[in-house]
């Protein structure tokens, strides 16, 4: 199944005092690390509230991968939780998706965030659920400082519909010239090439796609992309994002050559060195959510084509009556 941007789920945007809840759907987090970001969103204005899974030890089993699929959706299902963030990435969340209910989310949508392994969960949500999702830093990523560029995206993705930011700014380098405007769909690499011949294939038709990846040879990235252009998920792309593609340095000098020579016959507007993946900046973006991409000769960003969030409703303001005026 498949859905149009227009089409999706728009979760409320979060306000000072709402709660955030922490899951842990792949690796569990270090805890001094975890709680550096729980400190960082505390410090924000928001509560939190820990999965009971988030401790413990992944083996990896079916029972196991059921009960972490049953804790993810009770969080999911938690009035007080106005939106979920991963603790950390790693492996596993793909175990789950065979025991999660898409009505659980269809019918309370809330905003997610998270990156790397976690990418299944964005597509299966996203597929499955009818749900935008936001590819951004895990808790354990977070430092309590709005002056530090991952952590401040995230508040402003989670807190306002549609910001003004230009994503990517100054950072991200160009490869092929062009603006395109399109749903920003991807993730990891590694994920997104998992997802072919599934229930949850990724929607790549007039899309924006997004892609990092970590730690792999130039030649992986090489034979993932092949084989996603084989499977036809190229075909009507309306521009691409590489984000961080933290690739073995003896190759990467011939990265942008390899790249130009595998899309450049696509004609579209291609964008590298996004900061947004496994290193620092990690900026949040919004998955699902039609984006514009704008690519000059050297440089290039993203922004917000429409709002990724429903907004918050307008504080009451009471109306007190005018006193009737008195008999003189």
């Amino acid at each position: 199944m498949t859905a149009a941007a227009n089409s999706l789920l728009r979760p409320k945007a979060l306000v000072k005092g709402d709660t955030i809840g922490v899951v842990a759907p792949s690796y569990s987090p270090k805890q001094g690390w975890l709680m550096r970001g729980v400190r960082a969103l505390e410090r924000a204005g928001f509560g939190v509230i820990l999965d009971t899974e988030i401790e413990k030890l992944r083996r990896f089993s079916r029972s196991e991968d059921e009960r972490r699929a049953e804790s993810l959706m009770g969080m999911w299902l938690d009035p007080q939780v106005k939106a979920i963030i991963s603790g950390t990435g790693g492996y596993g969340a793909v175990r789950m998706l065979p025991y999660l209910e898409p009505a659980v989310f269809r019918l309370n949508p809330k905003p997610f965030v998270g990156y790397s392994d976690i990418t299944a969960l964005h597509l299966w949500l996203i597929s499955q659920a009818d749900l935008r999702t936001f590819h951004g830093p895990t808790v354990d990523d977070l430092t309590p400082s709005m002056r530090d560029p991952t952590f401040a995206s995230l508040v402003s993705a989670l807190t306002i519909p549609r910001p003004a930011t230009k994503l990517g700014k100054d950072l991200a380098r160009a490869v092929r010239p062009g603006r395109a405007v399109g749903r920003l769909v991807g993730g990891n690499l590694s994920l997104v090439q998992q997802t072919i011949g599934t229930d949850y294939q990724v929607d790549t038709s007039g899309a924006v796609l997004f892609i990092e990846e970590t730690r792999d040879p130039m030649s992986v990235v090489d034979e993932r992309l092949v084989h996603f252009r084989a499977a036809g998920l190229m075909d009507n792309l309306a521009g691409i994002v590489f984000g961080q593609l933290s690739l073995d340095r003896s190759e990467e000098e011939d990265f942008d050559d390899f790249l130009l020579d595998l899309v450049s016959d696509l004609g579209i507007p291609i964008l590298t060195d996004f900061p947004a993946g496994d290193e620092n900046p990690n900026l949040t973006i919004p998955l699902g959510t039609e984006v514009e991409l704008f690519v000059d000769e050297s440089i290039g960003w993203i922004a917000y084509a429409e709002d990724a969030l429903e907004a918050p409703p307008a504080p009451a303001v009471s109306i007190v009556a005018p006193s009737p005026p008195t008999e003189s």
